[in-house]
């Protein structure tokens, strides 16, 4: 009832103010529809957008202009998606090198919103959005936090550490807007048992409909209400984000809250969105609103192998990202998915390029292969509250543990000896902490890898 009175009532009243909340809606209701249409018509409608900003950036941005020509390529020659091929790869580096010429120049009414990524692996970029690309990420995401009951209006906690959200709640738009949408933002960047009581109250007293998390930090929680006994917050469905959700998590944070966890994909720096639906059996991918290539060598994977994303923006016009490296490890399903929607799937999201262990034997372990150190099958810690593998190279890790109250000797030696099973030719240095902080970007990453990948 509330979301058809925000969306048909409130949302016309500030659209002056806030267009992009009426545009939104409208992009919802296309995205609704394509997610059941065939794949053919899928495709073709990514392909009339990729034509469309392919063509725009060789016109109006300078970067995309002079690369093109140098190649000797015109817009014309993308006839299908497999011609992105013919240009190279954007990275991070090119971009803070290039901002200022991948801005588009001599658009009217174009207007330039700055942002940066959120510096979790290194250095945030600096990088420019519009109205347009908020009303189309918004919509893929609503659509995907749709498939676990929520609906726009509904109650919502967030449960969140990027700092540029959370530096932005004490904004009289934002308030409002969170007002609005029935919204709370819960500062997930230190989480104590002072703060988590007070958290659990303020969910006991709101009662949202879905919390929106930081996996680990609603994990964090989950424990925590399991430890104590503590009951009284019945969400419709968890959504967790911007880590790897591990298995052993999952089952915690559904036992704790007697809900589903639906696990999804956003990145700050792209339209593209990836989550699960009830079925669970992989990421449905908004490619509506881009490109994904899977690449090893710069050469396309096969379903079911590991690759880097490289991600085309298709709404990005305050600044396109044409074949961007994001930086993210992913890959491909080649099942259909039981509840009858037609977007592909992804069947994994491995994590960051610098989340992967690489061993002196050529083997890639993700950190699913971590967590399986520390937690029993029923997802119980075995006496570790946190930990940290560290690659120095592929000779040499530290392993930094926080004891929890159950650590012993054994414990330790059965993750050593699980450690030497998988990384015979590495030595790992144990050290003991008291805290395992986490990135400037409030994610905390159970695995920093110095080394290079050959992908």
């Amino acid at each position: 009832m509330y979301s058809k009175l925000l969306t048909k009532g409130i949302y016309p009243i500030l659209k002056i103010k806030f267009p992009m909340l009426d545009n939104t809606v409208k992009n919802l209701a296309t995205l609704d529809k394509t997610q059941w249409k065939p794949c053919s018509d899928i495709e073709t409608f990514q392909q009339q957008r990729l034509q469309r900003i392919i063509s725009y950036a060789y016109q109006h941005v300078p970067y995309y202009h002079r690369l093109f020509n140098a190649r000797g390529f015109k817009p014309a020659d993308i006839q299908c998606i497999s011609d992105l091929k013919k240009l190279p790869i954007l990275t991070k580096d090119i971009i803070r090198k290039n901002l200022p010429d991948l801005v588009p120049m001599n658009v009217p009414g174009l207007k330039l919103t700055p942002t940066a990524t959120g510096g979790s692996t290194g250095e945030p970029m600096k990088f420019y959005i519009d109205d347009n690309w908020n009303a189309w990420n918004m919509a893929a995401a609503y659509r995907q936090w749709s498939w676990a009951g929520y609906n726009i209006g509904d109650r919502m906690v967030y449960l969140w550490s990027a700092p540029q959200d959370i530096s932005s709640q004490t904004m009289i738009k934002t308030r409002l807007l969170n007002k609005v949408h029935q919204t709370i933002f819960l500062d997930a960047h230190k989480l104590t048992d002072h703060t988590i009581d007070e958290y659990i109250t303020i969910l006991q007293s709101f009662q949202p409909k879905v919390i929106n998390a930081y996996a680990s930090a609603i994990y964090v929680i989950a424990q925590y209400m399991e430890k104590k006994g503590i009951t009284g917050v019945h969400p419709k469905a968890i959504l967790t984000s911007c880590e790897t959700l591990f298995p052993y998590q999952r089952d915690v944070i559904e036992s704790s809250f007697g809900c589903e966890v639906y696990d999804y994909y956003s990145g700050r720096d792209t339209t593209f969105h990836a989550g699960e639906c009830s079925a669970h059996s992989g990421y449905h991918m908004a490619v509506e609103n881009a490109v994904v290539e899977f690449l090893k060598n710069n050469e396309p994977v096969a379903p079911g192998e590991l690759g880097k994303m490289i991600i085309t923006d298709l709404e990005n016009y305050a600044m396109p990202f044409i074949r961007y490296e994001i930086g993210d490890l992913g890959m491909l399903s080649t099942e259909t998915c039981s509840c009858g929607r037609t977007l592909p799937l992804l069947k994994e999201i491995s994590g960051r390029i610098r989340d992967i262990i690489v061993t002196k034997d050529g083997k890639y372990l993700t950190g699913a292969f971590i967590s399986t150190l520390f937690y029993d099958n029923k997802g119980r810690t075995k006496g570790i509250q946190q930990y940290q593998f560290i690659q120095k190279t592929k000779e040499h890790a530290i392993l930094k543990i926080v004891k929890g109250e159950e650590f012993s000797q054994e414990v330790l030696q059965s993750i050593i000896r699980k450690i030497n099973d998988q990384c015979r030719d590495m030595r790992v240095d144990i050290e003991f902490v008291d805290v395992i902080l986490p990135t400037i970007s409030g994610k905390y990453r159970p695995i920093l890898s110095e080394v290079e990948m050959d992908i």
